[in-house]
């Protein structure tokens, strides 16, 4: 009985351990505090692998280990590129799509803040 215990509490141990760890590379990857930085997400044609690389960054928000907002910059997307990347944005309220031309007046914007 004694060495299930002991296997319980070595399990246990790894698991704490492996969670803060996990917390303290967290904290190292996340160097800006919120609302610093911006994610731009340039998306051109039909907008390819835009879903995929934005699930990418919303993951790592998820996880805590990003707390900037994803802004999709239309670099020359096509009608059906543009109707993919408005449906994203409109789906996680962290997002926003920006035309590239307009993007200094947002950055400023926001450096105004």
């Amino acid at each position: 009985m004694g060495m299930l215990w002991e296997a319980a509490l070595a399990a246990g141990c790894a698991l704490g351990l492996a969670l803060a760890g996990w917390w303290l590379l967290g904290r190292l990857l996340r160097p800006f505090p919120g609302g610093e930085a911006r994610v731009l997400l340039p998306a051109r044609g039909e907008g390819a692998e835009l879903e995929q690389r934005l699930r990418g960054f919303l993951w790592l928000r998820g996880l805590g280990l990003l707390r900037s907002p994803v802004l999709i910059v239309d670099v020359g997307l096509t009608p059906a590129g543009r109707e993919l990347a408005l449906r994203l944005a409109s789906r996680w309220p962290e997002v926003a799509l920006w035309p590239a031309e307009d993007l200094p007046d947002y950055l400023a914007r926001m450096a105004g803040r």
